[in-house]
Order: C-alpha cells, then sequence, then structure tokens
C-alpha cells in the first residue's frame, strides 16, 4: 500500500513540476525589439564586423613589418668546429635605400587607412540590412495576419454556399467555387507564414544571434514623416562621404608608392654593420669588425621588372575601381530617387483604399451589430482592411528601407540612425 501511495505521490509531483513548469514558459513574455537595439545587437555580435576588424588588425600588422627595416637587424652564426672568423654576433642597419623602405612604409600605412574605410563600410551595409530585414518581418507580419482574414472569410462563404446548396437555392458548381477559393485562400496563408519564418531567420542571421528560435517581438512603429532631399547635393555628398569611394583613394595612393617602391629596387642599398666574431681555427683573437657597405643588385632574373610592371598593372586596376564605382553611385542615388518618388505615391494610394476600407468595415460592424448584415458580409469587410491595411503598412516600410538606401549611398546612414 505505501509503495502504492509513494508512486502516486511523485506522479502527482511530476504533474505538477510539468504543469508549473509549462506555465512558466508560457508565461514568459517576448522581449520588444525596437529598430536601434536591432542595429546594436548587429554591430555587436555581426561576425562580419570582427572579419573586418581581423582585417585591419593585419593591416597594422603590416605596417609595423614595413618599419622594422629602420631598426637594427641583429643575427648570430656559430659553426662547429669554428673556421676561421664565420662565427659571430652581427648587426647591419640600414642607412639609405633611395626612398625604397620609406615608399614601402607609406603604401602600408595607405593600405591600412583603405581597411579602416572597408570596415566602415561593413557597418553601414550591416545597418541597411538590419532595416531592411526589421522592416521586412513586419511586413510580412500584416500579410500573414491579412491571410487569416481572408480564411476566415472563405471558411464563412463555404459555409454559406453549402447552406445554399442543401437548400436548393444554388447549384452544386457554386461550393466547388467556394471550396477552391478557400484552398487558394489556405495556400496564401501557408506562403504568407513561410515567408515570415524566411524574414525572421534572415534578420537573425543579420543580427548575428546563434539561437535557433527568435524571441522577440518588434516595435511596430507605422508613423511616417517624408523627407525631402536634393539630387545634386546627395550625389555631391556620396562622392565625397562614402567610404567605399575613401578607400579606393586610399589604395590609389598605396599603389602608387608600390610603384616607387619597385623602382627603387634598382638603386644600391647603404647599410652599416658591426659584428663580434669568435676565434676559430686559423684565426688569431676574438674581435669586433664594423664598417659601411654598399648592397648592389646586379641581376636577379628580371624579378625587379616584373614587379614594376605589377605594381604599374595594380595602380591601373585601382583607378578604374575608383571611377567604376563612382559612376555606380551616381547611377545608383537616380534610381533611389525613382524609387523613393514611387514609395511616396504608393502610400498616398494605399492610404487612401484602407481608409475606404475601414469605412467600408465600421459600416459592416454596424450592420451586423443590428442583425442587418451576415457574418459572412462582416468577414468580407473585415477581410478586406487587414489587406488593405497590410498595404498600406508595407508601402510605409518600403518607404523607409528606400531612405536607409538612399542613406547608405550618401555615406550618412549611421549619422541618421544616432539622431
Amino acid at each position: 500500500m505505501n509503495g502504492i501511495v509513494k508512486t502516486a505521490y511523485i506522479a502527482l509531483l511530476l504533474v505538477l513540476i510539468l504543469h508549473f513548469g509549462s506555465s512558466g514558459l508560457l508565461a514568459q513574455e517576448k522581449m520588444v525589439l525596437t529598430l536601434e537595439e536591432a542595429i546594436g545587437l548587429a554591430i555587436e555580435n555581426n561576425p562580419a564586423i570582427e572579419i573586418s576588424d581581423a582585417t585591419v588588425d593585419i593591416s597594422r600588422a603590416g605596417v609595423k613589418n614595413a618599419k622594422s627595416v629602420y631598426y637594427p637587424q641583429i643575427s648570430s652564426r656559430i659553426i662547429v668546429p669554428f673556421i676561421g672568423r664565420e662565427s659571430g654576433f652581427f648587426l647591419d642597419q640600414l642607412i639609405y635605400d633611395f626612398g625604397r623602405t620609406s615608399n614601402t612604409v607609406k603604401s602600408t600605412k595607405q593600405l591600412l587607412k583603405a581597411r579602416k574605410f572597408d570596415r566602415e563600410s561593413t557597418e553601414d551595409d550591416i545597418i541597411l540590412s538590419t532595416i531592411v530585414g526589421y522592416y521586412t518581418v513586419l511586413s510580412e507580419e500584416h500579410i500573414a495576419l491579412a491571410m487569416g482574414k481572408k480564411v476566415i472569410e472563405s471558411e464563412k462563404r463555404l459555409e454559406q454556399a453549402e447552406g445554399f446548396y442543401q437548400s436548393g437555392r444554388v447549384p452544386r458548381v457554386d461550393v466547388t467555387k467556394a471550396e477552391v477559393s478557400l484552398g487558394n485562400a489556405r495556400l496564401e496563408q501557408i506562403a504568407a507564414k513561410n515567408n515570415l519564418e524566411v524574414a525572421k531567420v534572415n534578420l537573425q542571421t543579420v543580427l548575428g544571434l546563434e539561437d535557433s528560435s527568435f524571441n522577440f517581438d518588434l516595435a511596430d512603429s507605422p508613423e511616417l514623416s517624408t523627407m525631402s532631399y536634393q539630387l545634386e547635393e546627395s550625389i555631391i555628398q556620396a562622392l565625397g562621404s562614402r567610404p567605399e569611394l575613401k578607400s579606393l583613394e586610399a589604395q590609389k595612393v598605396a599603389m602608387r608608392a608600390n610603384v616607387n617602391a619597385s623602382k627603387k629596387e634598382f638603386y644600391p642599398e647603404v647599410f652599416g654593420r658591426t659584428a663580434y666574431r669568435f676565434e676559430g681555427k686559423g684565426a688569431e683573437t676574438p674581435g669586433f669588425i664594423a664598417g659601411v657597405g654598399v648592397r648592389f643588385p646586379i641581376f636577379e632574373g628580371f624579378s625587379r621588372f616584373a614587379k614594376v610592371e605589377d605594381s604599374k598593372a595594380h595602380l591601373r586596376r585601382t583607378k578604374a575601381e575608383l571611377r567604376s564605382t563612382k559612376a555606380g553611385i551616381v547611377s545608383q542615388i537616380k534610381q533611389l530617387y525613382l524609387d523613393l518618388e514611387f514609395a511616396k505615391q504608393n502610400i498616398d494610394v494605399t492610404k487612401n483604399t484602407r481608409d475606404s476600407a475601414e469605412q467600408s468595415l465600421n459600416l459592416a460592424r454596424e450592420r451586423y451589430n443590428l442583425g442587418r448584415a451576415s457574418s459572412v458580409e462582416l468577414a468580407e469587410a473585415e477581410s478586406l482592411f487587414a489587406i488593405s491595411n497590410a498595404q498600406y503598412m508595407q508601402a510605409i516600410y518600403n518607404y523607409n528601407i528606400n531612405v536607409a538606401r538612399l542613406e547608405r549611398a550618401t555615406g550618412e546612414i549611421d549619422e541618421s540612425q544616432e539622431q
């Protein structure tokens, strides 16, 4: 008997634990994530930022490596058994190499500068991707909600058609049409839910979150404040502010310095040497030696000619990339202006449609409460309003996305998000 009671007690305890545990999980509310907080998460967690930071550190190490030639180079050579004075400690110091090292250092500094601009460009891209992903999730949520209302409307119409068919008021084909409409509505709902989940996954990836679940509710703020931009001013701003152009400008200076450094390979190198050599076979005593030498390269298998050609080709490519990028930015801004104007007009049209649908919904609710409208009419009005509202919200989000793209194109997206 005690065993049965004990077993029952354990079972009851497990049930209570499961009940209150699941209740606690259900009670946990999702955290509301604002757009500014999402951008902060993305900048903090997105691995592209870490990659850019590592690239900057690599370039910074390259500068240190290039400067190392300015410092004494100390080495030792010990040979057993001693043969003459070959074993000892040696110190070489560069005195003058006709600007080869200085141009190399200049090149690495400019490449470091370019990598820093690349890092800035990466951050701007992440901010833009976060904005696009954030508004895409909100838009897909409204679309999924609208498709749910459409399914409810189709279900009501099918119920009505079946009732009319059973009373002999409509033919069987009307029921079939209602079934087909319901099936299409459910397919659209499935597609909308899938698009929403894909949008959440994309946003989660941009945010750099490794957790498999998207445990956030996004702050839905439909407020709209249209902004005015001047095309020519935006183009001038972009050509002066885009980090990609600054990076290419720095790379151009670096490549020009590389050309100069490679040309200096044909000049001699003046260096000083100090050594302390051990006593060995054939040597009388250990001793110091010191002197100044000139190292003049005579022939190295045309490698110096190849370095000059290579550095010149890199310089030509960088100049071409700079011209191409400038032309692409100008074209991009012009296209974004057209997209922004279209988005603004789309807001006006969808707002009028939504207002009309809202009036129809209010009227349908009044008629339904008075018993003058059927549940089908009310469901239709709710579905129409949900769809028109989703289109209106989508128009607002598209406008905000186009504003962000334009600000990214002009190099101002980070400043605009800080305001």
